[in-house]
């Protein structure tokens, strides 16, 4: 069986659901548009679902002037938020990196409020801004927009399958939030890969992704299922850490597409 892209999937704002592509623009930015929102505290301080699993449901896209987010449990609760302007720029936190970010205003930081019960504001990384990649594994000059540290997720459909066998129930891969899955693999081949190539664009393998807690949400729910992580645990532990997935960095721009053949460079 070949080894295909499954599926592709981009993240407006970090740590809420995310969007299927078909087909997923790449820049140097990584995903085109993935994770340039975030929501963060009182203290400019980014929030995600391991403090408000309730992120989980709600959904972002992008529309012509910005983004769109709605409650998964309430199909009327919804707001359009337009991109900001860089005039409004603050400072805010992600991880260990202070970034500099634009604030999109206090009618969408009282929706966030009302959903999830917290004093929250939305804010955009403008193109202009710059978020180095560690440098440990990549380059100076690779950028990355809010997310946790590298610009690509991939994951294994054949591996979540060797997960949920183990686990005796299915596991949405969504939990994992990949930007890219593959398929057609054997469960946990992705850990050996160091190169591959999809369409035109290669992608390093740089490192493999530490878990945290987030897998372990129900995304039906939102609330967690700490079984997960224990298995997690006994199936993905290594040296006190639990990994699964690969973190990519791509080398060059285009577009790829889901169905297109995934080769093994090294």
């Amino acid at each position: 069986m070949p080894l295909t892209v499954s599926s592709l999937w981009q993240y407006p704002v970090k740590s809420l659901a995310g969007v299927p592509l078909k087909r997923m623009q790449i820049t140097s930015w990584g995903p085109h548009l993935d994770r340039r929102w975030m929501v963060v505290d009182d203290q400019g301080r980014f929030a995600t679902q391991r403090q408000l699993p309730a992120m989980s449901r709600l959904a972002a896209s992008q529309t012509e002037r910005g983004v769109r987010i709605q409650s998964l449990d309430d199909s009327s609760q919804f707001i359009e938020v337009r991109q900001p302007s860089d005039d409004s720029d603050s400072l805010v936190s992600v991880w260990s990196d202070d970034c500099v970010a634009s604030d999109a205003g206090d009618e969408v930081a009282e929706w966030l409020r009302r959903q999830l019960g917290k004093d929250l504001r939305l804010c955009f990384m403008q193109e202009n801004t710059f978020r180095q990649v560690d440098t440990q594994y990549a380059a100076a000059g690779v950028r990355v927009s809010f997310a946790d540290g590298f610009p690509f997720l991939l994951c294994s459909d054949d591996s979540v399958a060797a997960l949920s066998k183990a686990l005796g129930r299915d596991l949405d891969i969504r939990r994992f939030r990949p930007n890219i899955v593959v398929s057609g693999a054997e469960a946990f081949a992705e850990d050996s890969w160091r190169r591959i190539r999809i369409a035109d664009v290669d992608f390093e393998l740089v490192k493999p992704c530490a878990r945290c807690a987030i897998p372990t949400i129900n995304l039906d729910s939102g609330i967690r299922e700490p079984d997960v992580f224990k298995l997690l645990r006994t199936e993905r532990q290594r040296d006190g850490d639990v990994f699964f997935g690969q973190n990519l960095i791509q080398c060059g721009e285009g577009d790829i597409a889901v169905g297109q053949r995934v080769e093994i460079i090294a």
